[in-house]
């Protein structure tokens, strides 16, 4: 009787330690969706918001109402405006090149910020992204 339930014993700490190897791989996956889906809604975001600021700008013919337009945009998307910038392309039309920057909640990815690598965390964690009206 006692042997039998010395293999219970192990047969439980089998199941508890495959609990938590699913457990960490289900917080990395959750991590690296939240860091992925930042990177990608910063880009949508910096391109609507150049598109945006294009539109103004043919209607208007104002810079600064296209910047204007192009917070507002990133503003609605919950995206920090870092800059605008414009260029000629070849063909002579006017390109907004607008600069975004979003943020990822990171469940435990954050916490590697207390093991020395609190620079490259920030990095990973509040992605930019510039894009240009076409």
């Amino acid at each position: 009787m006692a042997k039998r339930l010395h293999h219970q014993d192990g047969f439980v700490r089998e199941v508890l330690q495959l609990a938590l190897i699913v457990a960490v791989a289900a917080l990395v996956v959750l991590d690296a969706m939240a860091l992925f889906g930042a990177y990608r809604s910063v880009e949508d975001s910096a391109a609507s918001a150049a598109l945006a600021a294009r539109n103004v700008y043919y209607e208007t013919q104002s810079v600064a109402g296209a910047q204007q337009a192009a917070k507002v945009s990133l503003a609605k998307n919950g995206k920090e405006f870092i800059g605008l910038e414009t260029s000629r392309s070849l063909d002579g039309t006017l390109v907004f090149h607008v600069s975004a920057q979003g943020h990822a909640d990171t469940y435990a990815f954050k916490y590697l910020g207390y093991v020395g690598l609190k620079g490259w965390v920030e990095r990973m964690t509040n992605p930019v992204s510039t894009q240009s009206s076409t």
